[in-house]
Order: C-alpha cells, then structure tokens, then sequence
C-alpha cells in the first residue's frame, strides 16, 4: 500500500497512526474523562461539545492540528452497545404492530 493512500486528506499521519485514547478512572474525586484523540471526525465531535475542555492541540509546523487531548465530564459520553437482533414469529409481528397502533391511535388528540 502506497503511503499517499493511506493518508487522510485532513490530517498529517498515517490511518495506522490515527487513534482514540478515552482514560475514565474510577475515582470520586476525579470527576472527568481523558480523551487524547488524532481521529478528525472524533476531534470535529469533541471540539463542537460545549463541554470539552481543550487541554492542547497536537500538530506539526506549519500544519492544521491533527489531534487533540482534552476532559470531559463523566456524564459526556456514553459507551453503547448494539441491539440484539429479534428473531419474531409472524404472529409475534403482528402482535407487536397492533400494540403499536393502539399506542399511537391513543396519543392523538381529536
């Protein structure tokens, strides 16, 4: 693989290089997270949070910054996990969408 492939068009390091680090200690007395991060989308997301504390920017001479490190409150970010998939019966379908009309029909208003 060529280098100028593997390089964003946003950032200076290698997609190899690119990373997030989220540090979240298990301290009361530490009430924030860590995050040092060279991923654009993830540093474009925590630059528009009005709760992310820059700490500094990381970027070479003459270049835009290609990462960040900074804190966030404990309640500034979430880990998901993804949804079981269901695997329904034809009658439990439409069970599940009759209860749904109803739900709905019930919340309008006249």
């Amino acid at each position: 693989m060529s280098e100028k492939k593997s390089l964003s068009k946003h950032a200076s390091l290698l997609a190899e290089e690119r990373e997030t680090i989220i540090s979240w200690a298990d301290d009361d007395e530490i009430n924030k997270i860590y995050i040092h991060t060279t991923m654009m989308p993830i540093m474009r997301k925590l630059l528009k949070n009005p709760q992310f504390e820059v700490k500094e920017f990381h970027s070479d001479p003459g270049c835009e910054p290609h990462g960040v490190e900074g804190y966030l409150p404990r309640n500034g970010i979430t880990i998901r996990t993804s949804q079981a998939k269901r695997n329904l019966t034809p009658e439990q379908r439409k069970a599940i969408g009759e209860r749904l009309r109803k739900s709905q029909l019930g919340s309008k208003t006249p």
